[in-house]
């Protein structure tokens, strides 16, 4: 008699396999998806670019469905202009650490170290953002301690400032070098800063990345009572304007422009000058607009929350700054369809197109910065036509495109990391 085996229909392996199928969909599908954790460390939140950059990706990101964001920030120096109850009003969980100080201070840096290094393992973060120097340094090394996290840094600007000594140069440089070794990706705003960290060997085509800031354009585009708005700031009704939106600040430089209108008003008498913002040198600002004889000419306008409106009573804009990435207030200028005149440094050449959408001078010349102004006074066609071609070119700085550009490169980052572990 031979013994037979009884092999099992085809359709009931199917059927078979189906159920377990089905049985291991559900499984899955019935645990919740974790999101992704995102911790972003900023030195302070103090009215600037870089402020504006990192509470728009908290915010964005804090009402992601796929992530939960955190910020960390320290408190904001007494003589910036303190912004952090926005991170508040925006409903972004946030911590200011008064160990993480604006300065290099071996105590408190180390101590910053320590407290970043806490709360990344308390809440088990997937990705740490840092955002400029000190938060930079301090939020990097903590995060490497844990080596459980992506690590990003958001250079708004290497920066150069002059009468640095040396040591103090190559101290910034070195810690960059070494924080950039172990950075997953380090975000630059502007093509030469691309160029600066090759230069400075902080990293190389793996690391660096191009991702322009980005504005709300709409904000800067809306009709605005010019009358009304020249009437409370105290102006003229006939006057060109030409204003400065920046910090009283080495890095602005905001007395080479007030120089610049020096030269402006011996020529032109029907202009008049704006500067926007706070700062250190606010009593020289002072000092040297008596100097030059521009009272009644010249305005310092300090802190404001209505730059929009004020950016679109301007005639042209003005920049002298030193040092840059890639200005807000530029992108915010080209959006309310502001020709530019400034400083040939840094991402300035990203953005303003010399000819364009405004003229390019060189740093420490307000001559040249003051002839190229009494070149668009003189030529309203010519001002016209360049503040529109800057209006359209604006549309590629939007925040949207920031943000889902950032968004591409966390879950990116994230999915691979996750292969690895």
């Amino acid at each position: 008699m031979v013994n037979t085996i009884k092999v099992p229909r085809q359709e009931t392996f199917s059927e078979t396999k189906k159920i377990f199928e089905n049985i291991h969909s559900r499984e899955l599908s019935s645990e919740p998806e974790r999101k992704i954790r995102v911790l972003v460390v900023i030195t302070q939140l103090a009215m600037g670019g870089a402020t504006n950059v990192a509470l728009d990706l908290a915010s964005y990101f804090n009402q992601h469905p796929d992530f939960d964001v955190q910020l960390i920030t320290g408190p904001a120096s007494e003589d910036r202009n303190d912004v952090t109850h926005l991170a508040f009003e925006y409903g972004i969980k946030t911590r200011v650490l008064p160990s993480l100080i604006n300065e290099i201070n071996p105590i408190a840096n180390l101590r910053a170290i320590t407290d970043i290094r806490k709360i990344i393992l308390e809440e088990n973060f997937d990705i740490v953002h840092t955002h400029t120097k000190v938060a930079g340094v301090v939020g990097r090394l903590a995060a490497r301690s844990t080596g459980s996290c992506v690590i990003i840094h958001h250079v708004h600007g290497w920066g150069s400032p002059e009468g640095m000594s040396m040591a103090t140069r190559m101290l910034h440089v070195s810690l960059e070098w070494l924080c950039g070794q172990f950075s997953d990706r380090i975000i630059v705003v502007s093509k030469p800063d691309i160029n600066k960290g090759r230069d400075y060997h902080i990293g190389g085509e793996d690391k660096l990345m191009l991702i322009y800031n980005g504005i709300d354009l709409e904000k800067f585009r809306q009709p605005v009572d010019e009358m009304m708005m020249r009437s409370k700031l105290g102006l003229e009704t006939d006057s060109k304007l030409v204003g400065m939106i920046g910090r009283l600040e080495d890095q602005k430089n905001p007395l080479d422009f007030i120089r610049a209108a020096a030269h402006v008003s011996e020529r032109y008498s029907r202009v008049q000058f704006l500067m926007v913002g706070g700062g250190p040198l606010q009593l020289e600002c002072e000092q040297l607009i008596d100097e030059c004889d521009l009272t009644g000419k010249f305005f310092l306008l300090g802190f404001r929350d209505d730059v929009d409106k004020i950016l679109s009573i301007l005639t042209m804009t003005a920049m002298s700054s030193l040092w840059e990435g890639l200005p807000i207030a530029f992108l915010e200028s080209m959006s309310a369809g502001k020709p530019i005149v400034a400083n040939d440094v840094d991402g300035a050449s990203d953005v303003v197109k010399d000819g364009e959408t405004g003229f390019l001078v060189p740093p420490h010349q307000p001559s040249e910065m003051a002839e190229r102004i009494l070149t668009l006074l003189n030529d309203e066609e010519l001002c016209e036509k360049m503040g529109e071609l800057a209006r359209q070119r604006s549309s590629f700085y939007s925040k949207q495109r920031m943000l889902e550009n950032v968004e591409t490169l966390y879950k990116d980052l994230y999915s691979t990391s996750q292969v690895l572990i």
